[in-house]
């Protein structure tokens, strides 16, 4: 027989007290979503921002390639040890800058961070790790030659012919995100009449 002792918060079973414990909680806590219908992002902050990230990857990202380079040319086994630990560090940087920080930040890169706008999904459902590293490293820094211009194209497509009041770069699109202005997170504080309740 169970039952609830009221003064503690205990549970009783067959005489035994037993704490309750966060474990006795079933299924995972979801986190609240952002404001999926905030104001559209500008596209002069969003350029700025994509400038900024490339600022802080790519000359890392040259001098550590120049240095694979070097190792590569003076040949030997210690060297090609070292150059492949080089070309491994910089994959990583890569990951932790376009994958980890906006999946830790909402969907902020240091980029947009900065100029205060940020990803939210499209579809209410949480943007997932890889999606952050598809869109920010592979869509715009590996292939962002081609598919920057392309997504602009298609963005001025959807703007000016098809009158779009929201309209959205093509890999957004695809990926089910969208640019928005950051809101501050409200944070609730006590009152002392809530704390004395």
């Amino acid at each position: 027989m169970v039952k609830k002792i009221k003064k503690n918060s205990l549970y009783s079973y067959n005489d035994r007290n037993i704490k309750p414990t966060l474990s006795d909680i079933s299924g995972p806590i979801e986190e609240p979503l952002l404001d999926v219908n905030g104001e559209t992002a500008s596209v002069v902050k969003r350029f700025f921002a994509y400038l900024i990230d490339l600022a802080i990857y790519l000359p890392i990202a040259f001098v550590f390639q120049y240095t694979t380079a070097n190792l590569r040319a003076q040949g030997g086994a210690e060297n090609e040890r070292n150059a492949l630990y080089m070309t491994i560090s910089i994959v990583i940087f890569a990951v932790l800058l376009y994958g980890y920080l906006p999946h830790k930040w909402q969907g902020q890169t240091i980029g947009k961070k900065l100029l205060k706008i940020r990803l939210v999904p499209t579809d209410n459902k949480k943007i997932e790790f890889s999606r952050y590293l598809i869109r920010e490293f592979l869509i715009k820094v590996t292939v962002g030659w081609a598919a920057v211009p392309v997504s602009a194209l298609f963005w001025l497509y959807e703007t000016y012919i098809l009158k779009r009041k929201d309209s959205i770069m093509l890999y957004d699109r695809l990926l089910n995100m969208r640019v928005v202005a950051a809101t501050e997170q409200l944070k609730i504080e006590k009152t002392k009449e809530d704390k004395e309740k």
